[in-house]
Parts: C-alpha cells; sequence; structure tokens
C-alpha cells in the first residue's frame, strides 16, 4: 500500500504509471498533493472509485494502461506538455482558449495552434472531445494570426485536461514527428530522449529551416543540427540546442520560459529522461 506522505522508488514508479493517463507529473518519488490529485482522476478515469490510498489491485491496473504516444514513450509527451502548459495544477487553472504571442493563433489545450490547422482538420481532431457548438465557435480562428477580439469571443469555452492530453497525444505528436522527421531525417535512429528534444523543438519552432530574420539567423542552430546529425556527430547537437537560446534572452524581450525550455532539452539530449526527472 502506497500512502499519502509516502517517499521512494515506489512512489516514483506510482508516477511514471500515473503519467500514462497524462498525469503530468514530475517523478520525484514524493507523495504530495499533485500525485494525490493525479490518483483520484485516475480512479475516475479507470472506473476505481475509492480511497486516495494505493493497493495492488489499483496499481495493476495503472500497469496495464499503455504509453501515451510509444515513439516517445509517455516520458516524452510528459516533457513536451510540461514545457508546454507546465503542471497538470497550472492546466486547470487556466483551461480556455489562449493567444501565446502576438505572431501566434489562438490555441487551445496542449498547445494546439488553430493558425495552422483547417476546420476539417480541427473537427478531426476534437470531435467527441469537445461539443460541436464549441468547435463551431473555435473554426471562426482556424488559419489565421489570433487578436484579442477572437480571444475574447472564446474566453468562456474550455477545454477538458483529458480531452486536451488525448489530443496532444493521439492527434498533435504523431503530426510533429513528422515535421521532425521531414528536417532531421536521423529521428528514428535516436534513443527516445533524444526524439523528444527534437519533437519539442518543432513543436514550439515549426520545420522551417530558412531565417525570417537573417540579421540573428534565428533558424542557425536548426540548420547545424540537421548537418551534425547528417555527419554522425549526434553528441554535438546539445551544444547547438543550448546556443539556440539566445533568441530569447537576455535583454527587454527575453522569454526566460523559452531559454529554459532549450536547456531542458539540451540536458534530455545528453542525460536522458532522468535528467530532467522523467
Amino acid at each position: 500500500m502506497i500512502r499519502p506522505g509516502d517517499s521512494g522508488s515506489s512512489v516514483k514508479e506510482l508516477q511514471r504509471t500515473l503519467n500514462n493517463l497524462g498525469s503530468m507529473l514530475l517523478l520525484d518519488g514524493q507523495f504530495g498533493p499533485s500525485t494525490s490529485d493525479a490518483v483520484i482522476t485516475a480512479r475516475e478515469a479507470l472506473g476505481m472509485p475509492g480511497p486516495v490510498d494505493v493497493d495492488d489491485t489499483f496499481q495493476t491496473a495503472l500497469a496495464s494502461v499503455p504509453d501515451l504516444f510509444p515513439p516517445l514513450t509517455t516520458s516524452g509527451v510528459t516533457f513536451i506538455a510540461r514545457a508546454e502548459v507546465g503542471s497538470a495544477k497550472q492546466y486547470k487553472q487556466h483551461p480556455e482558449p489562449c493567444l501565446p504571442s502576438a505572431t501566434s493563433g489562438i490555441t487551445i489545450g496542449i498547445g494546439y495552434d488553430c493558425q495552422f490547422v483547417t476546420r476539417d482538420q480541427l473537427f478531426a481532431d476534437w470531435t467527441g472531445k469537445l461539443p460541436n457548438a464549441a468547435l463551431d465557435r473555435i473554426a471562426g480562428c482556424v488559419g489565421v494570426v489570433g487578436t484579442q477580439a477572437l480571444l475574447t469571443a472564446l474566453r468562456d469555452l474550455q477545454v477538458p485536461l483529458n480531452a486536451a492530453m488525448s489530443v496532444f497525444a493521439t492527434r498533435s505528436l504523431q503530426q510533429y514527428l513528422d515535421q521532425t522527421r521531414s528536417i532531421y531525417t536521423q529521428i528514428d535512429t535516436l534513443n527516445e530522449a533524444r526524439r523528444t528534444a527534437l519533437v519539442s523543438i518543432v513543436y514550439n519552432r515549426g520545420p522551417r529551416l530558412t531565417d525570417k530574420d537573417p540579421t540573428r539567423q534565428d533558424r542557425l542552430e536548426m540548420r547545424k543540427i540537421r548537418d551534425l546529425l547528417s555527419a554522425g556527430s549526434v553528441d554535438a547537437v546539445a551544444d547547438q540546442i543550448d546556443a539556440m537560446a539566445r533568441l530569447w534572452g537576455p535583454g527587454p524581450t527575453a522569454v526566460p520560459g523559452l531559454v529554459q525550455r532549450r536547456h531542458s532539452e539540451a540536458a534530455l539530449w545528453r542525460g536522458g529522461f532522468a535528467a530532467v526527472q522523467l
């Protein structure tokens, strides 16, 4: 029996299996409030109501839940999801559509940017996850850069975490893996952690390799990564991921979250999931 307040390897394994249901937990081995909330949510999802305490029957049921997205493993899915929205708790505080930047589209769920989808794709991805009436409203935002007016019109909508994680794992990640493979053709020869690092970059930045701003050479490191992979200099890729952080700081336009994301991706490349607690 594992209970709130426990710690150690058994809790870490519990957290790992809870993440198969999209809990987005750090594997810190501490059975604290986040893990307790994840157990409650998992019991609901599995139809196994009961206490927060975890017995063998519940652990067996959790262990039977498959990886969210096998090419990256659940650890990879968790890494990118946390990079996009933080923790499950943070997501639940703001499940409504958002506008991450002046150049992005209206974004729902976990980094699902409506600027880059069609109406048909929106409905294919989200039917059964969100009501059709909500999708009809969101469809007014597809294919265009977001505006405050568009965002204001959708402020009352909420995208539940389970729906967001389902679309993220079963629809979005495959599309972004395919995009990543289109520029980094060696991705399937890499281990899951390194695949995750590359998909995380493309999920955040897209697959473009040409510079929009020649003065900054904003895709320089992405091109160098392509060249290093082609040359078989795989270990050197991490230095280029670290170097890419220059684009978001320091200075008045710094984006600390993206600086940290690049350094976390580099750590993932060097040390695997253990290097980022996943």
